[in-house]
């Protein structure tokens, strides 16, 4: 593989690490119970800089599998990503469709549900991952290599969640009665020698009525000074028919990279 695309997909990965999460108190909510093996929900995310571009992903989380790993069963979550740059009230592709594919312990959505959907820390034993028609990769101990990655660049993560209360929310996929979390995070990265630091606030709608649970969510993010918004909301969803999209045999990832050598180059 070429050091370059390596790099490239391990940057997406560590971007994927900022992500909102609330525990399983702040939810209330069983995700083995609403996401049944096939299911599936397609989400659109906004996000609008401070001179006021937009970026639009569409990001389809699918669970393709269960197994059963050291006397546990564990699932496969897979994500698929597609990134559109928005000008003119256009859209134009950006970049190459990125898809993950991640075997996750059961314990993990027991405990801790947005954690295990949207955060590569917990991840669980392996990793699948495919950039474009680029031949996919394997990495196992996915969790150590995030870990890892996140040390490299100086990461640190925290985000408190309290629950607000229960409201009815109206998206493109229909309406849902939701629990309405509210809670504010921040985030700094360090990438060789600058130091990105955030803060956000952020508000979500969680349903019981459809895979995954994210309905809606809205927020701020001020990123060293300037300001953005984001916001997603539900397009799609289907308690079936969902399978993996990455068919060809993954290739292993060799020795573990030294993660700053990495960021460095």
């Amino acid at each position: 593989m070429k050091g370059r695309h390596l790099r490239n997909m391990l940057v997406v990965m560590s971007l994927s690490m900022v992500a909102t999460t609330a525990s399983s108190e702040a939810l209330n909510y069983n995700f083995l119970e609403t996401t049944p093996n096939g299911s599936w929900q397609l989400r659109e995310d906004t996000t609008t800089d401070h001179r006021g571009r937009q970026t639009v992903a569409e990001t389809r989380s699918s669970l393709v599998g269960e197994e059963t790993r050291d006397g546990e069963k564990h699932y496969w979550i897979e994500m698929e990503m597609n990134t559109f740059k928005v000008k003119k009230g256009k859209r134009k592709p950006s970049g190459d469709t990125i898809i993950f594919k991640s075997l996750v312990a059961e314990s993990a959505f027991k405990e801790d549900p947005a954690n295990a959907v949207n955060n590569l820390r917990a991840f669980g034993k392996e990793m699948i991952m495919q950039s474009g028609d680029q031949d996919p990769i394997r990495m196992t101990g996915a969790g150590g290599m995030a870990e890892s990655m996140m040390q490299a660049m100086g990461t640190e993560i925290s985000y408190a969640y309290d629950f607000v209360g229960d409201e009815d929310v109206t998206v493109k996929a229909g309406s849902f009665p939701a629990r309405k979390i509210r809670g504010t995070g921040a985030v700094e990265i360090k990438v060789i020698f600058k130091k990105i630091s955030v803060t956000s606030s952020n508000t979500a709608w969680i349903s019981d009525r459809v895979p995954f649970g994210m309905v809606k969510s809205e927020g701020e993010s001020i990123t060293n000074g300037k300001t953005s918004t984001h916001s997603s909301e539900l397009l799609e969803y289907g308690e079936s028919g969902a399978v993996s999209k990455i068919t060809k045999t993954p290739e292993e990832l060799p020795a573990m990279p030294n993660m700053k050598d990495i960021f460095k180059q």
